[in-house]
């Protein structure tokens, strides 16, 4: 999913990467991360994580766009792959200082009802979890899922491309309050990463990498 991201993505903004130094590979507990971080000029801020675990039983690809420079939301999307199951979540996060237009993002979501979904919960960011985001899940799902990905990423990137520019400073304040949330509340990944490197190790990785939620 990464790859074929990226693929999309250089086509539509340009991308820098980052020195994360020791962040760029983790191995703790039986799994193996490899992390990229990306500035995109005028935009905001790009980060991916792979992870293997369980001799190559358990995979998990996760894409985040975060932007900084242009008031959209938050874009977090996850493909985890377990013993031949898939869950892909393509998720939308209220970062924004205003709101905005997403009906060409729920319209992608509509198209693709008719795959089996997945109930993540009850969660304390849920009110910030905006209307388009999706949680699929199915045995070798990803062969059906995979235009969905791309037609979503598609729509967002439009969307990205047309959300006003905004001030960094005051985006980013707003990004922080979503991270800091989930160190203080937890999450999924969250509390994964806090078992595995420690809270202060996660706190970095998070807001300095993953969210580039402090420059």
């Amino acid at each position: 999913m990464i790859a074929q991201s990226l693929g999309a993505l250089k086509n539509r903004v340009r991308l820098q990467p980052r020195d994360i130094g020791a962040f760029a590979a983790l191995r703790a507990g039986g799994m193996r991360f490899s992390i990229c971080a990306y500035d995109l000029p005028g935009v905001g801020a790009l980060s991916t994580v792979s992870m293997t675990a369980m001799l190559n039983l358990m995979r998990m690809e996760t894409l985040v766009l975060t932007p900084l420079e242009r008031d959209a939301p938050l874009l977090s999307c996850d493909l985890v792959r377990v013993a031949g199951r898939d869950t892909l979540l393509l998720e939308l996060y209220d970062t924004q200082l205003a709101p905005i237009d997403t009906d060409a993002l729920d319209a992608v979501k509509a198209a693709y009802a008719a795959l089996p979904g997945h109930d993540l919960g009850t969660h304390w960011y849920d009110p910030l979890r905006l209307p388009p985001s999706l949680a699929k899940r199915g045995r070798k799902l990803w062969a059906q899922a995979a235009p969905l990905a791309d037609a979503y990423l598609a729509a967002y990137l439009d969307l990205l491309s047309a959300a006003p520019p905004c001030a960094r400073a005051e985006k980013q304040a707003r990004v922080r309050a979503y991270v800091d949330g989930l160190l203080q509340n937890g999450g999924p990944s969250t509390d994964q990463f806090k078992k595995l490197i420690g809270e202060e190790q996660t706190a970095a990785l998070f807001r300095q990498v993953i969210f580039r939620a402090e420059d």
